[in-house]
């Protein structure tokens, strides 16, 4: 094709009659072709013989059944949301790129950005110690919370934020198993003695997953606070859903991955995860077909020489996939000497923001998330 059947986004989704995030979603599944343009760096083309071929294929009639049934799958977006989305490669939280969030703030500074306030407070508080787990910990704080608690819908925003500061607080140092204080990066660092460095990669990783987009965590979120659940209620039900082998358990099973690249059992381990996808081991992601940008902005601060860097390029060459945030975190508690359950507690522990961030938003809106089902029997 010539340069004259290449158009820019806007023009994309003036035709096809849709947002930036479906056409993004598109070029996800492979349905258009993209590239850069050549006299913008920051900007993408689109394959215009690919957006006729949509267009076409959207104006034939379809039952209604198929229309809804297609909107729940992976990829197409069902809700609007102010938080954040998707666009050129890059997440956008308001309106800022998640990489000049992570260059300067904290996450009780990221949380304050994504609720749209002034500040956030993170009271002190005290943390269940009767389970072993970080997971357990957490949903025990969140259950104890949760029968008391008003719904979101009938609280003003000032008492929903104040509520939503003190159990960020209080699972965080669940996660932990610990009584803390202070930024929240600062009590993962004093958890887990990391040196200078590694404090300020805790701050950062905890911003860079502090939200993205609609998945499937933050998605339970909103169906319960649709439903009016309370804050507790509807943190609870994203905290189970991110406990997932595919979603918060990623992460192990990438560290796992790295730990067999590092003893020279890379083959092996592939080939026991034949037919399983790399993206359920940190490599690959459908939203960013050119490199998931948090594991670029996690990684770019790891030694290259060292032994996490090293087994991250081995797969990803072996599978000609770049690392997602899941490997990357991975890496990234390997190379800081970070416990096993590390990943797993940044992860929940950052996207604590963002499930509040939706919570409020959904609960505001006064919609309820209702999908239908089409019988098989």
């Amino acid at each position: 094709m010539n340069s004259s059947d290449w158009i820019d986004a806007s023009s994309a989704c003036a035709l096809l009659g849709v947002k930036p995030q479906t056409l993004y979603a598109y070029v996800s599944r492979g349905l258009v072709r993209t590239q850069a343009d050549l006299d913008d760096a920051r900007r993408c083309l689109y394959a215009r013989l690919d957006v006729d071929a949509l267009l076409q294929q959207n104006r034939r009639p379809r039952a209604r059944r198929e229309v809804a049934e297609r909107a729940i799958r992976w990829g197409d977006p069902v809700l609007t949301t102010a938080i954040s989305e998707v666009r050129d490669g890059m997440l956008w939280l308001r309106g800022r790129s998640v990489a000049d969030c992570a260059d300067t703030l904290t996450l009780e500074e990221m949380a304050a950005h994504l609720w749209a306030v002034d500040t956030v407070d993170t009271p002190p508080c005290d943390a269940p110690v009767s389970l072993p787990d970080p997971l357990g910990r957490a949903l025990q704080t969140l259950t104890e919370h949760a029968p008391g608690a008003r719904p979101l819908h009938e609280r003003a925003n000032s008492e929903i934020t104040r509520e939503a500061g003190a159990l960020m607080s209080g699972v965080a140092n669940a996660l932990l198993g610990i009584s803390a204080t202070g930024p929240i990066h600062g009590r993962l660092a004093r958890s887990w003695g990391a040196d200078h460095a590694g404090y300020d990669d805790l701050r950062r990783a905890l911003v860079l997953l502090s939200d993205h987009e609609l998945n499937p965590s933050t998605f339970s979120v909103r169906i319960a606070a649709s439903a009016g659940a309370s804050l507790p209620a509807a943190l609870l039900c994203g905290m189970a859903t991110l406990s997932g082998a595919r979603h918060g358990g990623v992460a192990s099973r990438a560290r796992a991955a790295l730990l067999a690249a590092r003893d020279g059992q890379t083959q092996a381990f592939l080939t026991a995860q034949s037919g399983h996808s790399p993206y359920g081991y940190g490599f690959g992601h459908p939203l960013y077909p050119g490199g998931d940008p948090r594991a670029r902005l996690i990684l770019e601060r790891l030694a290259p020489d060292s032994a996490a860097m090293t087994a991250v390029r081995t797969l990803s060459h072996a599978l000609d996939l770049p690392p997602n945030v899941d490997a990357a975190l991975a890496a990234l508690s390997m190379a800081r000497g970070f416990p096993e359950s590390a990943a797993f507690v940044i992860f929940a522990t950052g996207r604590l923001a963002g499930w509040c961030a939706h919570a409020m938003e959904q609960a505001g809106s006064g919609e309820i998330i209702r999908p239908r089902a089409r019988y098989l029997g």
